[in-house]
């Protein structure tokens, strides 16, 4: 699978942010540089990316959006296995999954990473078989998120779920009936969000396995939300409290 290269200054800042991780080289155009594009090049130098002045052609015949003078190469995503879970747990005190149960469309899986990058989650996790491949379609929608957060996959979702939870982690599922709402589910310590598919939800297994489940207070419940903006919501919910609470 090759790797992606994002353009424009306020979509290749925001991946430098996040870090080096995932990342292969920066190209930015000939000449003199606007404070905009300096500021980016200063910044990749900063977290020791590689940075290449190239040929506006050369942009011009990368893609067909406006570059802005700006490219950014990344490394081609892979999901990893879930061994990687354990060390996750173990590094940090602060863990937060994303568990997506049954999400098989590759759009929505790249706007689950790219929320999950953006709000600092540290895996995303999916089972093997029923979930949308890391194809093309899905690197593409994370727009970056891809290379930063790994996609980790496992053979069995229940079975990581009660491992997980032997290892300290609290399982907060989603569902539209659920009676709490998410807002009032402490959501500090070792946390995985558990999440289904719009259409199908969360499997009956999966919700055996969840320590709580909330729901996410809308005003015309009968529209509901796509499962990557559900994501995001609970997400955000989490950062608003561990914030909060430092």
């Amino acid at each position: 699978m090759r790797g992606q290269t994002i353009f424009g200054i306020n979509a290749v800042r925001s991946r430098l942010q996040l870090g080096h991780g995932g990342i292969e080289q920066l190209m930015v155009r000939a000449g003199a540089l606007s404070p905009r594009l300096q500021q980016i090049v200063d910044l990749a130098t900063e977290i020791g990316c590689e940075v290449n002045r190239v040929d506006m052609d050369q942009l011009d015949n990368m893609t067909r959006v406006t570059h802005q003078g700006v490219g950014l190469r990344l490394k081609p995503p892979k999901a990893i296995h879930e061994a990687a879970l354990d060390r996750l747990v173990e590094e940090n005190e602060d863990l937060l999954l994303l568990m997506l149960d049954g999400v098989t469309d590759p759009r929505n899986l790249g706007a689950c990473l790219r929320s999950a990058a953006a709000l600092g989650a540290h895996a995303v996790v999916v089972p093997k078989n029923n979930s949308a491949p890391l194809n093309d379609a899905a690197i593409k929608t994370a727009s970056g998120g891809a290379s930063y957060v790994p996609l980790i996959q496992v053979i069995n979702l229940a079975r990581c779920m009660d491992r997980l939870q032997k290892l300290g982690v609290w399982m907060v599922g989603t569902l539209l009936d659920a009676e709490q709402p998410i807002t009032e589910v402490d959501l500090c310590g070792k946390i995985a969000l558990v999440m289904g598919s719009e259409e199908k939800g969360l499997r009956s297994n999966t919700v055996k396995h969840c320590d709580f489940l909330a729901n996410i207070p809308m005003l015309n419940e009968q529209f509901g939300f796509n499962v990557s903006v559900a994501a995001g919501i609970c997400l955000y919910e989490v950062n608003r409290q561990r914030t909060d609470t430092r």
